[in-house]
């Protein structure tokens, strides 16, 4: 976050993160909630998170709108939360899980900034 900062700053950007956890869990849960409420017959929302706040708050909506289908699954990085992938898969919603792959090079700063 700080080198993306700090890049924008340089060129003159707003920056492109929250300045909170507390506003990027807001603006996260807004745009699910925006997903999740106008998802179509035929479409299909993906839930990708870690974070169980944002996991009630969409099971909660998907409650509410009294979705029986797959039209919204969750997606989480493999071994990470899995005591909420495990939760998730016992109240019967579709979890996937995914795994980077690549040189280390590539991969490592991906996996370090979900850590």
């Amino acid at each position: 976050m700080n080198e993306e900062r700090k890049l924008a700053k340089e060129n003159g950007l707003e920056s492109p993160v929250w300045d909170s956890i507390d506003e990027t869990h807001k603006c996260y849960n807004d745009c699910m909630k925006m997903a999740i409420d106008n998802v179509s017959p035929n479409g299909m929302v993906f839930v990708a998170s870690h974070n169980q706040g944002s996991i009630e708050h969409a099971k909660k909506q998907i409650r509410e709108k009294g979705y029986t289908d797959d039209r919204v699954r969750f997606g989480q990085l493999k071994a990470f939360s899995d005591q909420l992938t495990n939760q998730l898969a016992q109240e019967n919603f579709k979890v996937y899980k995914y795994l980077p792959y690549g040189p280390t090079e590539k991969v490592m700063p991906y996996l370090v900034r979900r850590g």
